[in-house]
């Protein structure tokens, strides 16, 4: 049964290669010093100077950082359609910079899934950026196996801009909120240390949460992606997105948004709201 389990993960490892194939020729430029310190890796210290440098330069951004920009006063535009495209100007750079890089890891995945596939060996250098993929990604693996790799596989990749997009919009009230003003929360993320973020108004006295404060939109963005990859919260959204992997089909907002009934708690609700917000703006998410 085993056996049987891990070729089926083998065979998906194969068809998401054969779904990467237009980013085959990506030639991205690693971009020295660009991870936050949470994504810099714990374990690669034994590592030669220049097996150190080619892990980094794996995990890197694969782009220049974004030069920072004050919010805009979103609520001082008076046409709609203009509030719009400025919002979405605003934060579509970053999320292009986070699925770039998000593409660049998976293509490297792919590659050594390929190997393994193919029983051969991975260098000491590439044993270190998989585990340190397995550890950015919230994945405590003692020992590599395809249902490992597989699993890491569902994390490690992109989440299309119009969810990304839409879902800051609904969040933030188009950049407006108390909380995107105050802290780059587009969001809505909650943090549960004293003093992490900002404290909501409509807090009961027996809750403790506050919403987290970034220092740059960027750090939002940062933070909306790993959470929706990593937490078991979102398991279905990665599953539906792995699904259309496997089918060879697009990975489109409408979709993986059905995986968001546990990111509110109106649940249906929520979902449908979001899915109708893609629809009804979908010609200023694609200009």
């Amino acid at each position: 049964m085993l056996i049987k389990k891990s070729v089926i993960v083998v065979g998906w490892l194969m068809v998401g290669f054969a779904a990467l194939s237009p980013f085959v020729g990506l030639q991205p430029v690693p971009q020295q010093d660009s991870l936050d310190e949470w994504q810099k890796p714990g374990r690669i210290a034994a590592l030669s100077q220049a097996d150190q440098k080619k892990v980094l330069e794996r995990l890197a951004y694969t782009e220049p950082a974004i030069a920072f920009m004050p919010l805009p006063d979103f609520d001082a535009i008076n046409d709609t359609n203009a509030k719009k495209r400025a919002f979405f100007n605003y934060l579509r750079p970053h999320v292009q910079r986070e699925n770039n890089r998000l593409r660049y890891l998976r293509q490297q995945l792919l590659e050594l899934a390929e190997k393994k596939h193919k029983n051969q060996r991975l260098t000491v250098e590439e044993y270190a950026f998989l585990y340190s993929l397995y550890d950015e990604f919230r994945m405590n693996v003692a020992e590599s196996d395809p249902q490992m790799l597989g699993e890491l596989l569902k994390r490690v990749d992109i989440l299309p801009a119009s969810l990304v997009l839409m879902q800051a919009a609904n969040e933030s009230a188009w950049g407006t909120s108390r909380f995107a003003v105050e802290g780059f929360n587009f969001f809505g993320q909650w943090c549960f240390r004293e003093g992490c973020g900002l404290v909501p108004l409509s807090r009961g006295e027996d809750q403790s949460h506050e919403v987290a404060k970034f220092s740059t939109p960027e750090q939002s963005i940062r933070s909306y992606f790993y959470n929706l990859n990593t937490f078991h919260t979102y398991e279905q959204l990665r599953d539906i997105r792995a699904q259309l992997r496997a089918e060879r089909k697009p990975i489109r907002g409408e979709a993986l948004a059905a995986g968001l009934g546990r990111y509110s708690e109106r649940g249906e609700e929520y979902i449908a709201e979001i899915s109708s917000m893609i629809r009804f703006n979908r010609r200023f998410l694609e200009e």
